[in-house]
């Protein structure tokens, strides 16, 4: 029962890097090589710009990390069936939380990097 909470797990962690990472392919194909890539805002107003490897990869990179430090903590030795359901419920909010937090930056920059016309085409 545990391995089948932990794989229920791995499988949410799967399609959020799936969604981030195609995400992040996506936006590094239209954003040309050498553009700062907004990273932070206050209100409407672009307070923070970053080269476009770290802008669009560096969530990926870390969600991947945490994700395996996830499995390895929801498959520890001495783990119960509690502590299984609650790295499982920890998982599981996790994942679609870092998606979609993701998803809103990286719309963010392409509608300001659109409306500066910073942007190349759409492949």
């Amino acid at each position: 029962m545990i391995q089948t909470l932990s794989f229920v797990g791995d499988a949410f962690w799967i399609l959020a890097l799936a969604l981030i990472s195609a995400l992040s392919w996506g936006a590094w194909k239209r954003i040309p090589a050498g553009t700062k890539t907004p990273v932070a805002w206050k209100g409407e107003a672009v307070t923070a710009r970053a080269h476009r490897l770290p802008a669009l990869w560096l969530v990926p990179v870390l969600a991947f990390a945490l994700g395996v430090w996830l499995k390895f903590e929801s498959r520890a030795p001495g783990i119960d069936l509690n502590g299984a359901l609650i790295a499982l419920g920890v998982r599981t909010t996790l994942a679609p939380l870092i998606a979609v937090l993701h998803m809103g930056q990286i719309r963010r920059a392409l509608v300001v990097l659109e409306d500066e016309g910073a942007l190349g085409p759409s492949r």
